[in-house]
């Protein structure tokens, strides 16, 4: 099962030749995983990171850009775990508009506690939670 969002591309993401300017997609990658940990994952950043004891700071990126998206373009971004270590969350990111991919990121996130800033393991409660968003075989 994926978890799926949907954003209209806005006057503020594109660059003066009227495409997403590629740093934009870094701020939208990151929301959609913000989205999924509060909507997916029943563990918000309010929840983990203001009142409590954890972080999900990002440790690695890929991505690949395969077609351009222009202002009002309307993509559907599909978030799955790709692997789930004991600390590390590995996601596949696809944007689509319409049937044509023209994103996908690759993030490797870490469950931290905070206060000692090192990697600590993802809690079983919430481990079975992500798995429910397992990319299919």
């Amino acid at each position: 099962m994926s978890f799926d969002i949907t954003r209209r591309i806005r006057f503020a993401d594109v660059d003066p030749a009227g495409i997403v300017f590629y740093p934009r997609y870094f701020e939208m990658i990151n929301a959609v995983i913000e989205d999924w940990f509060e909507q997916g994952v029943g563990y918000g950043f309010d929840a983990m990171i203001l009142k409590g004891p954890h972080g999900v700071p990002l440790a690695h990126m890929e991505a690949e850009f395969k077609a351009p998206s222009r202002l009002d373009d309307t993509l559907v971004f599909s978030l799955v775990v790709r692997d789930l270590g004991r600390a590390s969350i590995r996601l596949t990111l696809t944007a689509r508009c319409g049937e044509e991919v023209r994103m996908v990121a690759r993030p490797t996130l870490v469950f931290i506690d905070q206060t000692a800033h090192k990697p600590v393991s993802i809690p079983e409660a919430l481990r079975a939670r992500m798995l429910g968003y397992r990319e299919a075989a």
